[in-house]
């Protein structure tokens, strides 16, 4: 089982679904169940009910609408799931530091 938002899923192989999915969606559908799919063991999807997609669609809406509000946001929200940022960083002061004619004080 894996932990999931709160809530305990379960995991699933692509076979079992296959096999099973009118079984599957009616664990999402009125059994309020949030299922993991697997795929040669690693997570690769999930079955949720309308409800939790409605939900997690607002939440993106409402997180487009916070980011496009402001430039800072913008800016931010565009940046935001960069997990190489110091690389990036360290290559963009090399970078000006070999253009001739753009000193870089570090």
């Amino acid at each position: 089982m894996t932990f999931c938002e709160g809530h305990m899923a379960r995991s699933f192989s692509t076979a079992d679904i296959k096999a099973r999915l009118s079984e599957m969606i009616g664990k999402v559908a009125f059994g309020h169940e949030r299922l993991v799919v697997l795929r040669r063991g690693k997570p690769v999807a999930a079955l949720v009910s309308i409800e939790d997609l409605r939900r997690l669609e607002i939440l993106d809406a409402s997180r487009a609408a916070a980011i496009d509000a402001h430039p800072v946001m913008r800016v931010f929200g565009g940046w935001a799931d960069r997990t190489d940022l110091d690389d990036l960083v360290a290559e963009i002061y090399e970078d000006r530091a070999a253009a001739i004619g753009r000193e870089v004080e570090l």
